[in-house]
């Protein structure tokens, strides 16, 4: 019997079984996949094409000064919005729309006309449109922004004829003092493609919202910010809302600043300077000295008692309303390529030579460290040779260091060497001399070993922590440092320059005059600050200003049990690996990093202050770390442990025949026209002359031996027995201290007491403060420059 196999019988039907139940089985697995294993991956990517945040922006914290003066405010601007979809579906129609706005607005209307216009390209209506469009039908096309109040006014009123136009009120900052404030209060800019990904993350919209780029506008941007909000609801393919809104979270304004700074004292400042800058410059002219005048110089106040900054002026500085709706990009090019640097804080940011204010801290430390006795007279015949070791039969290589004064101050005591500013004095001091007794003077005299400890303990080297951004911290220079970047042994020729405050050493403004204040004060080193508190949004205090110590110069008035402060610096040399900074910071190259250890709140450590190797007295010491400060200077350097560094300490007797030599300067020395003998209050201070050469001088042939130009430095604080003001006067290329820097501080500093007699009734009345001046030109009446014997410094 013949038994033949229907088609599906058998093995064709056991194979087709087979392959379907394997089909089944990989449908199965890939079904499983996507609804189980994928299942939020492919439901977050669903919801992202059918759902949609609309962001609501944050109000932007307000930033006054001192008085409650608004120095950084919002202020409604207008957009002018086309959505797509809600234009005319008559091209006639839609081309007149674009027609009146491009008349309002001064867009032009299609592209046609853009390509007409002379000058430089400007995309049209019709573009923006049709690009949008393609995009998100429903989603408004921004064709103009910040347009005038009166074209907002005038497109609202024809609304009905230009279906699809919408005027959309946007908030936008507004910087009411300008140019006196920018350097403090900085600006807002564009989010850029590098920062977007990182900010969208924290909820800003790269598209719309604006950032801080300098001063307190980027330092604060996290507070000033707030919390952005959003709108969820559902869309169509389209972008138009299905619905209702699914959920909204609402905005959290930014908190305000109430700063330091006090207005009116900081616009006198600046014009002040600008002043004298104008005087020295016509004199120079007149001299024909042009390569004498200057362009560029610095003014900050500070109340040495806390740390507040009064005042900060950085000339020439930039006009930030200019940066305040959008970027004027020419005027940005200007000022971002003009070679005086106007968009950078000098205060903060560049380093100079101190000069003769440095005097203050060779003194102290040469008091300290027993180098002479206060009352110990050097001889000053006007100069002072070194000779060449290697060759001390041979004048010809021998070294001159003179005194600004050629005659020579004669018999010279610490008092008298501060007053007189007298160079041949602090040389001797600062880096000894062989021919004096060593029971009048130490062999090698304070020297740069113990010259760098007091230095650093003054603050020198480190961020003090003032709260804008680009804080210069410098570098003490030392042996190890100069052998290092120059392969050169450090001399006695080094350490007498830098006794002056000269050779390698150059720092801030605001560090030398922070250095004043701890001296002023009787030696705390105040964290300098610009903020006075953070107020909430109904204007409460939500951080209230709390003073903060940098550095404990002088622990007399400290018992044994209190914890003193140190700087990162100091902690770093001393500790090593284990030290906060090493801790801290996340370098790729830095080993000793430990985040579970860094915890700058509660680091604590000891330090021996008592310097007799025999005798202990171990003291717990903290280090302050500023609130926003971010562990990124780079302080730990393996190469700078010294586990037998000794940080340096000032009693406050030696402390006080700093401040008295320093009050001397005022009655009887260089600085006797800072004097405010006329309303009662008592002055001191230090004049500066400091000798440069840098990258501006030297291509002008001005780097010449025997005639260096100078820059002009002045230091006061007043009241003398308790101090409230410290101010200091830096003028670029001013050539004398006495005579360019000083006027500045002691037309500053009569103004201060003036607007605190108005504000509180409490000093001399104002005529008596007042500046006295022409009585045909209104001008201020500069004083009399001091005789050859009274200048220096």
């Amino acid at each position: 019997m013949d038994r033949r196999l229907l088609p599906f019988q058998g093995w064709r039907l056991t194979m087709f079984q087979a392959v379907m139940i394997g089909v089944f089985l990989i449908f199965t697995i890939r079904m499983y996949d996507l609804q189980i294993l994928r299942y939020d991956a492919y439901q977050a990517a669903a919801d992202e094409n059918r759902l949609n945040e609309l962001p609501l922006p944050a109000a932007r914290g307000v930033i006054f000064d001192r008085n409650g003066l608004q120095l950084a405010r919002n202020v409604p601007a207008f957009n002018v919005e086309i959505v797509p979809a809600g234009l005319p579906a008559d091209d006639a129609q839609v081309l007149n729309i674009y027609n009146r706005l491009s008349a309002l607005v001064d867009v032009p209307p299609t592209a046609a006309a853009a390509a007409r216009a002379s000058g430089i390209r400007q995309r049209s209506i019709e573009e923006l449109v049709r690009e949008g469009e393609g995009i998100a039908p429903f989603r408004p096309v921004v064709i103009a922004a910040d347009v005038e109040l009166e074209v907002a006014l005038r497109l609202r009123e024809e609304a009905l004829d230009m279906p699809g136009v919408s005027v959309r009120a946007i908030s936008v900052r507004e910087y009411p003092t300008g140019a006196v404030t920018s350097h403090i209060v900085g600006y807002m800019g564009p989010i850029g493609a590098e920062e977007a990904e990182q900010l969208r993350e924290q909820g800003y919209n790269p598209a719309f919202d604006r950032i801080g780029y300098d001063g307190l506008e980027l330092f604060y941007e996290d507070i000033l910010a707030g919390e952005r909000g959003n709108i969820l609801r559902e869309i169509d393919v389209a972008g138009a809302q299905i619905g209702t809104s699914l959920r909204q979270i609402d905005p959290v304004p930014g908190q305000n600043l109430r700063l330091t700074i006090d207005t009116d004292l900081q616009r006198f400042a600046q014009q002040a300077l600008i002043d004298e800058i104008q005087r020295h410059n016509t004199l120079q002219a007149e001299s024909g000295l042009f390569q004498n005048q200057s362009q560029q110089g610095v003014v900050i106040a500070m109340d040495p008692r806390n740390g507040q900054v009064l005042s900060m002026v950085s000339y020439p500085g930039y006009d930030n309303t200019r940066f305040a709706r959008n970027i004027d990009a020419a005027y940005y090019l200007e000022v971002f390529n003009d070679p005086l640097r106007p968009l950078l804080n000098n205060a903060i940011r560049s380093l100079y030579p101190p000069g003769s204010v440095w005097k203050l801290i060779t003194a102290s430390g040469a008091l300290q460290e027993g180098v002479i006795a206060p009352e110990q007279n050097l001889f000053d015949p006007g100069s002072l040779v070194v000779e060449n070791r290697y060759a001390p039969n041979d004048p010809a290589a021998s070294q001159t260091f003179f005194c600004w004064f050629r005659e020579g101050h004669q018999e010279v005591n610490m008092r008298e060497g501060l007053a007189q500013s007298c160079n041949v004095y602090f040389y001797q001091i600062g880096g000894g001399n062989a021919d004096v007794s060593p029971q009048s003077l130490r062999p090698g005299g304070l020297g740069i070993t113990d010259l760098f400890r007091y230095s650093t303990a003054y603050g020198i080297g480190t961020e003090l922590g003032i709260e804008l951004p680009g804080e210069n911290p410098g570098r003490m220079p030392e042996p190890d440092w100069k052998r290092r970047l120059y392969g050169e042994n450090w001399s006695t020729g080094d350490t007498y320059n830098a006794a002056l405050g000269q050779g390698y050493i150059n720092i801030t403004p605001l560090q030398l005059l922070s250095m004043a204040a701890t001296v002023a004060n009787g030696g705390t080193l105040y964290q300098p600050t610009l903020i006075e508190s953070v107020l909430d949004a109904q204007g409460n205090v939500s951080r209230p200003f709390q003073p903060a110590i940098v550095r404990d110069l002088s622990i007399d008035r400290y018992g044994p049990s209190d914890i003193i402060t140190l700087t990162q610096v100091e902690d770093m040399i001393m500790k090593g690996g284990s030290s906060l900074a090493c801790t801290c910071e996340p370098d790729g190259d830095n080993e000793f990093y430990n985040p579970v250890r860094c915890n700058p709140a509660a680091y604590r450590n000891t330090v021996d202050v008592n310097p007799d190797p025999f005798v202990e007295d171990i003291r717990t010491y903290r280090i302050n770390i500023p609130r926003e400060y971010v562990f990124n200077g780079n302080i730990c350097n393996p190469l700078r442990f010294n586990n037998t560094y000794e940080p340096a300490f000032v009693s406050q007797s030696n402390l006080s025949i700093v401040q008295q030599g320093a009050r001397d300067v005022v009655t009887v020395g260089t600085g006797s026209r800072a004097a405010l003998d006329d309303i009662g209050i008592a002055v001191a201070g230090k004049t500066g002359t400091a000798q440069y050469c840098d990258d501006i001088a030297r291509p002008l042939g001005l780097c010449r031996f025997g005639a260096w130009p100078s820059h002009a430095w002045f230091v006061g604080w007043a009241p003398f027995e308790n101090p409230e003001i410290v101010i200091i006067a830096f003028v670029y290329n001013g050539q004398e201290g006495s005579r360019v820097a000083l006027p500045v501080v002691n037309a500053t500093m009569r103004e201060y007491f003036r607007l605190q007699q108005d504000r509180q009734g409490d000093r001399p009345t104002g005529s008596d403060l007042a500046l006295p001046t022409d009585p045909g030109t209104g001008e201020l009446i500069v004083p009399p420059p001091p005789t050859d014997g009274q200048a220096g410094g």
